[in-house]
């Protein structure tokens, strides 16, 4: 990807080096959702809580101006189940500054980072068991009550109760949460 310089820039330079970590600066950020799955973006502002920003569909990106203090994650529309930035649950947007001028190397300008979104890295069995889950949620009206019929060890039984428990709770907050979201946007 050809790097983007940010809208942010209106003709003065930035200063001789880039702000310290404790200040507050903008990020920008391309989000990729390199998944087949619709994905929500949620930016953290604070500890504990989680704001729905968006949701991206398969292969879709959206440019975010953000700060360097939020914590961005990424869920599963579906599932709840958290997708992964470079092999981490979470993003934190560091910025990213290139020469203006290659004359002037010491000016520098803001440049917006692609942040490629990923399907988490687990065993084959974890794979499995959010695959199986995720189609009996789908396809059944009582999903726990196959799973309790399966002739498996009972701890991939239990393994499975714990993702579907997962996947319903996710669905309830997530259905208020977008409820919200339209509503603001409404509201606009």
């Amino acid at each position: 990807m050809a790097l983007q310089i940010a809208h942010n820039n209106r003709g003065n330079p930035q200063a001789l080096h880039p702000p310290p970590a404790a200040e507050l600066v903008e990020v920008f950020v391309l989000f990729c959702n390199t998944t087949n799955r619709t994905v929500d973006l949620y930016w953290v502002c604070d500890r504990d809580t989680e704001n729905m920003y968006l949701s991206l569909k398969p292969f879709e990106e959206v440019r975010v101006n953000t700060y360097n203090t939020h914590t961005w994650l990424f869920r599963d529309y579906y599932t709840g189940e958290r997708m992964h930035v470079k092999s981490r649950r979470i993003f934190v947007p560091i910025p990213k500054y290139v020469p203006k001028n290659p004359q002037h190397p010491e000016e520098l300008c803001d440049v917006r980072s692609q942040v490629n979104i990923h399907f988490p890295m687990r065993k084959l069995k974890d794979t499995c068991l959010w695959l199986l889950a995720r189609h009996l949620n789908r396809t059944s009206n009582s999903p726990r009550r196959v799973i309790s019929n399966y002739m498996i060890p009972s701890t991939l039984k239990q393994q499975l109760f714990v993702i579907l428990t997962t996947m319903e709770s996710y669905s309830r907050t997530a259905r208020i949460r977008r409820r919200r979201v339209r509503e603001m946007i409404n509201n606009i």
